[in-house]
C-alpha cells in the first residue's frame, strides 16, 4: 500500500484530465509494478522485500513531503492551499468514500509526528480531506499527479524535507529549591560555584531560578568577604539560623556569643529568613530539649523583630506531647497567627498537617526527596495527596538527601520531586512548576 512507493519511482502513466481510470485498474498497477520491480531490481520474490515501516517509515515520509511539495510547485498553489484544491475541484469526487487501508495507519501516524502535525479529523478518513495525510490516499495522489503540467512523466523524489522544519519549542520549566546548604554542597562536591542548573528535557528547558541557601552552623556562617562574593550568583537567597543540634555541643556562652551575631548577620542583603532552627529529640536529653527551646524562643523573637520568615526543623517523637507540639508550643507563644513558616523537609501525617495549618496559615511544606524513597517513606505520598498544593514547596535539602543512585544531594532533584508531584496530583509538570514556585515566592517575601 502506502510503503511501496518507497521501492518504486510512482509512474501512474494517467495523461493529464484523464481521470475516469477504475480504482481497481490503478490498484493493480501499483500491484505489477511493485512485483516488477522487487524480481528485476532485487532479483527476488517479494516477501523477503516487504516494507518495514520501523526501518523505512521515516525515509517515506520524507519522499511522501517532498512529493507533495513539488506536486503544489507544478499546480501551482502553495502546499497550504492543496486541500482545498482538492476539495475544490469536482473531478476528485470519484475519490468520494475513500478511506486509508487499515495496513497504512503505522505510516500515517508517523507522517503526522514527524511533520508535527495533529489531526483535525479521524485518521482513516481521506475524503474530503482535511489534513495533509489525507491527500496521501492512492485515489486523491494519483488525480493530483494528474493535474500537474508533467502528470504523464515518471515522478521521482530524492528530496529530504519535513513540510514544518521549525524546532519543537521547548517550554520553560523553572523550579526553585528552597532549602539546601550550599556551604556543604560545595565541600561534599569539591566544586568552586554553584553549576548551570539548566538543562534540556525532550520538550522542556529546565532552571532552577532561585535556591535558598541555609547557613544554621555558626562555625560555616560565611564572612562578609564571602557573603559578597556569594551574592553575585543572582540566583541565591539566604537564611541563618542556629541548629537544634548545635545546642547540645556548645556552651551557653558560646550560643549568645552566636545569638548576638545573628542578629547583625540577618540584616546583610539577600537574607530572606531566619534558620532552620527548632527542635531536634533524635539522640537528645530532656535538658537537651529545654535548651533547644530557649534558643529557639531567641531566634523566633528576632524573626518577629525583623519580620521575617522562619525556617523550622522539627525532628524526633511521635504520637502525644511529640516535638511538633513542642514546637508549635514554644512558636503560639512568640509569633503571630499570620507570620510566614516553612516547615523544613515535613514528612508527618495529615493530622500534624492540618495541626499546623489551624495555627499558622501562612506555613508552608517544603516536600523533599522522601518523596522518592517509598520503600523507606510508605506514607508521605498518601499525606502528600491530602494536602492543598498551595501548601507545598519544593527543597531537595542538598548535599544531605541523595538521589536513587546514591550520589550526594543536588539541587537539580526538585525536578524529579516536582514530576512526582506532577502525577500525584494530577497536573502538567508545567503546573506543578508553576504553583510550587510561586508558594516559595510567595512564603519568602522574593519580588520577580
Amino acid at each position: 500500500m502506502l510503503g511501496d512507493m518507497l521501492f518504486v519511482p510512482i509512474s501512474l502513466g494517467i495523461p493529464r484530465h484523464s481521470q475516469h481510470a477504475g480504482p481497481v485498474k490503478l490498484q493493480l498497477a501499483q500491484e505489477k509494478l511493485v512485483q516488477v520491480h522487487i524480481i528485476n531490481i532485487h532479483n527476488s520474490q517479494e516477501e523477503p522485500h516487504k516494507f518495514d515501516t520501523l526501518q523505512h517509515g521515516k525515509r517515506w515520509t520524507y519522499l511522501m513531503n517532498g512529493l507533495l511539495d513539488d506536486i503544489a510547485k507544478r499546480i501551482p498553489v502553495k502546499f497550504e492551499g492543496l486541500i482545498k484544491f482538492v476539495q475544490k475541484h469536482s473531478d476528485f469526487s470519484i475519490c468520494s468514500g475513500g478511506v486509508h487501508h487499515w495496513s497504512d495507519m503505522p505510516l500515517l501516524k508517523l507522517f503526522n509526528e514527524v511533520n508535527i502535525y495533529k489531526p483535525s479529523h479521524l485518521l482513516h478518513s481521506a475524503y474530503p480531506p482535511t489534513d495533509p495525510h489525507s491527500l496521501l490516499h492512492w485515489k486523491i495522489l494519483a488525480l493530483l499527479i494528474a493535474h500537474t503540467e508533467s502528470g504523464e512523466n515518471l515522478v521521482t523524489f530524492e528530496k529530504e524535507l519535513e513540510l514544518h522544519p521549525t524546532q519543537i519549542t521547548k517550554h520553560l520549566v523553572s523550579l526553585v529549591d528552597s532549602h539546601f546548604h550550599l556551604d556543604l554542597y560545595l565541600k561534599e562536591t569539591r566544586h568552586s560555584g554553584l553549576p548551570s542548573l539548566t538543562w534540556d528535557e525532550t520538550d522542556r528547558h529546565v532552571e532552577i531560578q532561585f535556591l535558598i541557601s541555609n547557613y544554621c552552623f555558626p562555625r560555616n556562617w560565611p564572612s562578609s568577604k564571602d557573603r559578597h562574593q556569594l551574592r553575585k550568583d543572582k540566583r541565591l537567597l539566604f537564611t541563618f539560623g542556629i541548629h537544634p543540634r548545635m545546642v547540645s555541643r556548645e556552651t551557653k556562652r558560646q550560643m549568645e556569643s552566636w545569638l548576638s551575631d545573628l542578629e547583625v548577620l540577618v540584616e546583610a542583603k539577600k537574607v530572606c529568613a531566619i534558620g532552620e532552627c527548632g527542635l531536634d529529640a533524635q539522640q537528645a536529653s530532656e535538658r537537651d530539649i529545654s535548651r533547644q527551646m530557649e534558643v529557639l524562643h531567641s531566634q523566633l523573637q528576632l524573626a518577629k523583630v525583623k519580620q521575617l520568615p522562619v525556617v523550622i526543623h522539627c525532628r524526633g517523637l511521635s504520637g502525644e506531647d511529640s516535638t511538633d507540639d513542642k514546637c508549635l508550643g514554644v512558636m503560639r507563644k512568640v509569633l503571630e497567627k499570620d507570620h510566614h513558616i516553612h516547615r523544613h523537609c515535613f514528612g508527618g501525617n495529615i493530622g500534624m498537617y492540618r495541626k499546623w495549618k489551624s495555627y499558622f496559615p501562612n506555613c508552608k511544606f517544603g516536600i523533599s526527596p522522601f518523596l522518592l524513597m517509598e520503600e523507606k517513606y510508605p506514607d508521605i505520598r498518601s499525606t502528600v495527596c491530602n494536602m492543598d498544593i498551595n501548601d507545598i514547596i519544593i527543597e531537595t535539602d542538598a548535599p544531605y538527601l541523595s538521589n536513587k543512585g546514591g550520589r550526594t544531594g543536588c539541587p537539580s532533584m526538585t525536578y524529579d520531586i516536582a514530576q512526582q508531584l506532577a502525577n500525584l496530583f494530577n497536573v502538567s509538570l508545567m503546573e506543578m512548576a508553576s504553583v510550587t514556585t510561586s508558594n516559595a515566592l510567595k512564603l519568602y517575601k522574593i519580588k520577580h
